[in-house]
């Protein structure tokens, strides 16, 4: 074989490689952000669910206020919620993939219309002088039976789509480790290749022209004709040194898609999707060192009110400005976290005292009461806080988000306190 057919051959082979290392690269990177858009897509399906679920609460406390008081304010809350459950239904439907949690969903709509015929049913009684009659039908239960039928179905909902969330998770990680093992198998190969490359193109061609050229100075000498050393070459440095430049431009990539599938996009505060992770590292360090671990549940109040009035940018505005906030309240070492909406979560991690956890809320509270302005507005943020603390109040993160919930709930609903500690109390007034 001559040399122009060998360096074709190993031009055509390094080619081939080059092209499909490219695109097995590419195609491994696009199914892991198609993997990545699954489990945020998940997530929505279930803060979605969660949020309809709450809405779904709200029409029932506006019908039982209404009904109680006679007072039409109270109407207000239903309605808003009336409204966000037909919202919210629609989003599930539209974001919800799943067969099986389709099927739930018609369910769920099945009873959701028992359940918001029956309220509708007993405002209009009252509406119209018939109040005993309205309170009979309630004290019948059946809106109870239907929303326990709803919670019920709504769980299995949730179940189903945790169940997906963990697969999606796990593929994602599995497409992550497919890339660097496709990165770690591409250094190796073309290492091999660059190596190869150099014995090839110095023993076909580089060897060859200088022993024809020390041997026709020789000759031109009258000398004797000898193989004298073979002088190293680096042409392929520049393919390497682009080989190099292809693989940092991949690691970067995969840091950004780290970064964008653990934060939150517009805050830029770690999300839901970390939220676990963090809180059980600090529980396990917690019981190691015996600290505790104090989660903050923070939802912005009346922040429907600007986005309604002042727009989407507005409410974004508010977002960012009480994240800056809540960021410069804690330590280095704490947490700060948006988990949707107007919510937040603040974990503080080695507590030894409760006043620690008072100075960081004290402090939060203290700089919402300078208002931030916007298009030469002052807007004030303010915020209910629910507190829950490891392992007082629950040994697990579900156990202490949903105790800091509710103590966020009852810190709202009472005017006089913008922040509560969770007691089991609020679980009394929470199933009444």
């Amino acid at each position: 074989m001559t040399i122009k057919q060998k360096i074709t051959v190993f031009l055509t082979i390094l080619f081939i490689s080059v092209i499909g290392n490219a695109f097995l690269t590419y195609k491994l990177e696009q199914y892991s952000q198609d993997k990545a858009q699954w489990v945020q897509r998940t997530n929505n399906i279930i803060l979605t669910m969660k949020i309809y679920l709450m809405s779904m609460k709200d029409a029932e406390t506006g019908q039982r206020g209404y009904l109680l008081t006679q007072n039409s304010k109270y109407l207000e809350p239903y309605h808003t919620g009336i409204k966000n459950i037909k919202e919210y239904y629609q989003k599930l439907m539209v974001l919800t993939q799943d067969k099986s949690n389709k099927k739930l969903l018609t369910d769920i709509q099945l009873l959701e219309i028992k359940k918001i015929t029956e309220l509708q049913k007993t405002i209009d009684l009252t509406n119209n002088g018939h109040l005993s009659d309205a309170l009979f039908i309630v004290k019948e239960d059946s809106g109870k039976i239907f929303m326990d039928q709803i919670r019920e179905l709504s769980f299995k909902f949730l179940d189903r789509e945790k169940q997906l969330l963990n697969e999606h998770k796990n593929e994602f990680i599995v497409s992550r480790t497919m890339i660097l093992t496709l990165i770690a198998v591409s250094v190796t190969f073309f290492t091999m290749l660059a190596l190869f490359t150099i014995l090839f193109l110095n023993k076909t061609l580089f060897e060859p022209m200088r022993l024809l050229l020390n041997s026709t100075k020789k000759v031109e000498k009258g000398e004797q004709i000898d193989i004298g050393d073979i002088t190293t070459q680096d042409e392929m440095g520049y393919l390497l040194s682009s080989f190099y430049k292809m693989n940092e431009k991949v690691v970067q990539r995969e840091i950004s898609l780290k970064h964008k599938v653990s934060h939150d996009e517009l805050t830029q505060l770690l999300n839901r999707e970390s939220l676990y992770e963090y809180m059980g590292k600090a529980i396990q360090k917690a019981k190691q060192d015996s600290t505790k671990v104090a989660i903050l549940f923070l939802d912005l109040n009346k922040f429907k009110e600007v986005n309604d009035t002042l727009g989407h940018k507005a409410g974004d505005f508010l977002l960012i400005e009480a994240s800056k906030i809540f960021l410069n309240s804690v330590r280095s070492s704490d947490k700060v976290f948006r988990i949707g909406g107007d919510e937040f979560l603040i974990m503080l991690d080695n507590i030894s005292e409760i006043h620690q956890i008072d100075t960081v809320v004290t402090k939060i509270l203290n700089t919402l009461k300078t208002p931030v302005m916007y298009q030469n507005k002052e807007l004030f943020i303010s915020t209910s806080v629910g507190i829950a603390i490891f392992p007082d109040n629950g040994n697990s993160a579900d156990e202490l988000l949903k105790a800091s919930d509710i103590a966020m709930y009852s810190a709202k609903k009472d005017q006089t306190l913008q922040y509560k500690y969770f007691n089991l109390s609020m679980l009394k007034r929470e199933s009444d």
